[in-house]
Formats: structure tokens, C-alpha cells, sequence
């Protein structure tokens, strides 16, 4: 019963929601729609996207990291100065890359800095980090939306697209709670 005591319940949510948002990078941020997810469905092993070996099974439901696959994929051709083989303009879509790749991974470095700033009880610095990941994850989310990536007739928002806000306002309340908390029992 004194360890149980010992356990800090919001130190314990902090963490919990962090690791949440690593098993949010596997889960789907872009889920294909009913008639696209059809045809799909219909030639699965078939490749959707070159040079990443993703297939049309692999795009149902495309995950952060398999968007991050992509994008590198796509600055790496254009930097070799392959862009016609994706058939884009090059420097149109250059920065685009760019810019997602580092909102990624300014979302998994952030993530990890929680988790560490929470655990070794740096609380102000989580609370920056906190609203570094809120930040990137809605600026991500406002990138795909301004594009028409989703929704369209192909994509809708998958749960990674809800997740990164969510979890990153519940650690900066959550954060500001044990500081508040720890403020309280000094003043005692």
C-alpha cells in the first residue's frame, strides 16, 4: 500500500499518454474511403507508390510513419533530380516535403522529451515540449487539410489525426495540474 502511495497518478497519465502517441504513429492518420478502400481491396498486393514498396494494401490505412516513408522517398528523387519519375514539379513540391518531414519529426522528438521531462520531473520544460508536439501536430493536420489531401474522395481523417492534439493538451493540463499540485503541498 506505500508504494502504491509513492505512484504519481498524473506523472502516470503523462507517461501513459506518451506512449500512446508512439502507438500513434503506427496507427492510421489517413483512412481511405469506402469506394476508394474497394478498389483497393480489389488488387492488394499490387504497387500503390514506387520506390517505397507500399501496396494497395499497405495504403488503406497510411500510417505517420508510412507518410514519412513517402516523403522521403519523394525529397530523396527530387534531390537526385529524378522528380518526372513522380510526376511532380520538382521545386513545387520540394518544400512540402521538406516541411512534413521535419513536422514529423518534430512530433517523435517531442514526444520522447515528454516522456523524459516527465519522468525526471521537469515539469516547465515539458510543458514546452508539450506544446512543440500540439504545435507540429496541428500545423501537420492543417498541411493535409489546405492540400486537399483529406477529405477527399480518397481519404478521410484516420485516429493519428485526432490523437497528437488530444494527447498533447492533456499533457500540458496535466503537467500544469502536478504544478500547481507540488506548488500547494510546499506552501503546507
Amino acid at each position: 500500500m506505500e508504494k502504491l502511495k509513492k505512484i504519481n497518478v498524473f506523472k502516470l497519465i503523462i507517461v501513459c499518454a506518451c506512449l500512446l502517441s508512439f502507438v500513434g504513429l503506427i496507427l492510421p492518420y489517413e483512412s481511405s474511403t469506402k469506394d476508394y478502400r474497394e478498389d483497393l481491396q480489389k488488387y492488394p498486393d499490387t504497387i500503390n507508390v514506387q520506390g517505397v514498396n507500399l501496396t494497395n494494401k499497405d495504403v488503406i490505412n497510411i500510417s505517420i510513419i508510412e507518410n514519412l516513408r513517402v516523403y522521403t522517398y519523394g525529397l530523396d528523387t527530387i534531390n537526385n533530380g529524378d522528380a518526372s519519375s513522380l510526376g511532380l514539379a520538382g521545386s513545387a513540391v520540394k518544400g512540402e516535403f521538406i516541411i512534413n518531414i521535419v513536422l514529423i519529426i518534430v512530433i517523435i522528438v517531442s514526444t520522447v522529451l515528454v516522456l523524459l521531462f516527465a519522468i525526471f520531473n521537469r515539469r516547465v520544460l515539458s510543458i514546452i515540449f508539450s506544446l512543440l508536439l500540439l504545435g507540429s501536430s496541428l500545423l501537420m493536420n492543417f498541411d493535409i487539410v489546405s492540400r486537399g489531401v483529406m477529405p477527399s474522395s480518397r481519404y478521410t481523417y484516420g485516429i493519428s489525426y485526432y490523437l497528437y492534439p488530444i494527447m498533447a493538451i492533456l499533457m500540458i493540463i496535466v503537467t500544469i495540474v502536478l504544478i500547481v499540485k507540488n506548488k500547494k503541498e510546499k506552501n503546507k
